[in-house]
């Protein structure tokens, strides 16, 4: 469910980071929250509150940061628990409105705790970025060849151009630790003294370094489906490429379910024969039905279960009918992309990351990806580029690491392809977590009925402050 929503000054802290937290600016925004019942849905209560857009500069002005709230079955409340459901980019208002509806959070904890969404500083109502980029070519994302990734750079840099040129500095203040000084700011107008916090994906990096920056407000904090502690884009895309090839080589395998005699190996060059031919013959529908179908089961193994048999009908007698009632099925609109939560997205992973690779940089990694997916790694070439062309980042993260914060809760998941599980091993390394692996399909796991032994662990923790120990969920 969630997981279906689709990264301090360097000078004083150094090789010191760690320890150099109280450093950071001073959170002391004196903001309050007034909740009113939101105007969709009066079962949760609405906020506002207002935050510097910068930090280290009053003068910038304020702005807004929408919260929702999903009162505790029993008041007062014994604690707020704020959720991000990652993104980078995604509403946490939407998410606490899903988490509702589906009413999949445990009793124990509906009891216990208000539940708190918030949208990101802009995302949804929270002074939001919305760059008009209707006139600008969108970018291509299967990139096959050097003049491909130079057009690529070329309007990567234009749509940046743009966006910098309506939004201002306010484009740059969009990175994860403001979101994380934000974050602070919720905990005081709240007024509770520690901060308890579940970050799902991208929500993990902000969960990472809510526990470096203040360790001493950090209260049960648990990271799902963690990024790595390094928040290099070219790194996040080629780590990514291993997991995504042996999903896609374990769903081509079960292709004997329903093709007795068929040959995976034979599959998949079939397959890559056949995006080869889409590609030259500009079959742009077909592809990204194709496209998205594909990406989708090599993410979610349920996924999977449902598109090996037409995929394999497709692919041995080109049999379209059955990609095509799946495409009805599962894809949305959402699926065909928002250019403003593109830019979004871009904004916060290029606030984090200070890289800004060239047409030629990318052209060299096309090799070495290939070595790891043949397939995907065109695709993912153009995440690599995501930062071409960006301003410069007024706040790049360094490598995420922390001695003194209190014990969090990472989880990683076996065939998690967006968020690799040696990822949320490494987090838990760094930030001195509690590392949990689990067996559950796809990607993230709390409260999405994924797996009631990572559920009930997760619980447990929240409540009682109790990691799980030697226990695991595979």
């Amino acid at each position: 469910m969630i997981a279906r929503y689709k990264l301090l000054p360097l000078a004083v802290c150094g090789a010191l980071l760690a320890s150099c937290s109280s450093d950071d600016p001073d959170v002391e925004t004196g903001g309050t929250l007034t909740w009113r019942s939101c105007p969709a849905d009066d079962s949760l209560d609405c906020a506002t509150l207002s935050v510097p857009m910068n930090y280290s500069d009053d003068r910038a002005g304020m702005i807004d940061i929408a919260l929702n709230r999903l009162p505790a079955r029993q008041q007062p409340s014994a604690g707020s628990l704020l959720f991000n459901p990652g993104g980078p980019g995604a509403s946490g208002i939407e998410v606490l409105g899903i988490l509702e509806d589906f009413d999949t959070v445990p009793d124990a904890i509906r009891q216990h705790y208000d539940l708190i969404g918030f949208d990101p500083r802009g995302v949804g109502d929270s002074t939001p970025v919305d760059c008009d980029t209707a006139d600008v070519e969108l970018l291509g994302d299967y990139l096959v060849d050097v003049v491909a990734i130079e057009a690529f750079v070329e309007q990567s840099t234009e749509l940046a151009a743009r966006c910098l040129e309506q939004e201002g500095d306010y484009l740059l203040q969009l990175g994860s630790m403001n979101v994380v000084r934000d974050m602070e700011s919720i905990r005081q107008a709240l007024a509770v003294a520690k901060l308890d916090f579940i970050g799902y994906s991208y929500g993990t990096r902000l969960a990472a370094l809510y526990l470096q920056t203040y360790p001493d407000t950090s209260g049960a904090i648990i990271l799902d489906g963690s990024l790595p502690p390094d928040s290099s884009v070219v790194t996040l895309a080629e780590g990514a490429l291993p997991a995504m090839q042996q999903n896609l080589e374990d769903m081509l395998s079960d292709c004997v379910v329903t093709e007795p005699d068929c040959d995976p190996a034979q599959l998949q060059r079939l397959l890559i024969e056949k995006v080869d031919l889409l590609l030259s013959e500009d079959r742009e529908i077909e592809l990204a039905l194709l496209g998205e179908l594909i990406i989708d089961a090599t993410q979610d193994p349920a996924v999977a279960d449902l598109v090996i048999a037409s995929l394999s009908s497709y692919l041995l007698r080109d049999d379209r009918s059955g990609l095509e009632l799946l495409a009805q099925l599962l894809l949305t609109e959402d699926d065909a992309g928002d250019d403003e939560g593109s830019m979004v997205e871009r904004a916060i992973m290029c606030s984090d990351d200070g890289h800004r690779p060239s047409a030629e940089e990318l052209a060299s990694l096309l090799p070495a990806f290939n070595e790891l997916s043949e397939l995907f790694a065109e695709a993912y070439i153009g995440m690599a580029g995501n930062c071409a062309g960006w301003p410069e980042s007024i706040e790049p993260l360094p490598l995420i690491t922390t001695g003194v914060a209190p014990t969090a809760l990472v989880i990683g998941g076996s065939s998690d392809a967006q968020t690799p599980l040696v990822w949320s091993e490494l987090m838990a390394t760094a930030i001195g977590g509690h590392y949990l692996a689990s067996s559950h399909d796809g990607h993230t796991s709390v409260y999405n009925q994924e797996s009631s032994c990572v559920d009930n662990l997760v619980t447990t923790f929240l409540l009682d402050g109790l990691l799980p120990g030697a226990a695991d969920c595979l």
